[in-house]
């Protein structure tokens, strides 16, 4: 059974890792360009500031993408992405 949420505008499938990281790579972008900074103004009769915010945990995105890749690149091919080479000398 999928499971569908709404992530950055559109509808995703939650179990298909394909699918997240493309969404999800979306959201990072966003991130880095800006777009999600909010900004705001505070004023008093003597100062005035503006602060800019922006909620996100980079790090914690980009080990996320890279789960999502080997586990969607697993999915394509069958395969693990990294996997141990043995090797034995007799």
């Amino acid at each position: 059974m999928s499971t569908m949420m709404k992530l950055n505008g559109a509808m995703v499938d939650i179990e298909d890792p394909c699918a997240l990281y493309i969404a999800l790579q979306q959201v990072r972008l966003r991130l880095i360009s800006g777009e999600s900074v909010e900004e705001t103004e505070v004023r008093s009769p003597v100062t005035q500031r503006r602060l800019r915010l922006a909620a996100g945990n980079l790090a914690a995105l980009d080990k996320e993408l890279q789960r999502l890749r080997a586990e969607c690149l697993a999915r394509q091919t069958g395969r693990r992405q990294r996997y141990a080479a043995r090797t034995r000398i007799i």
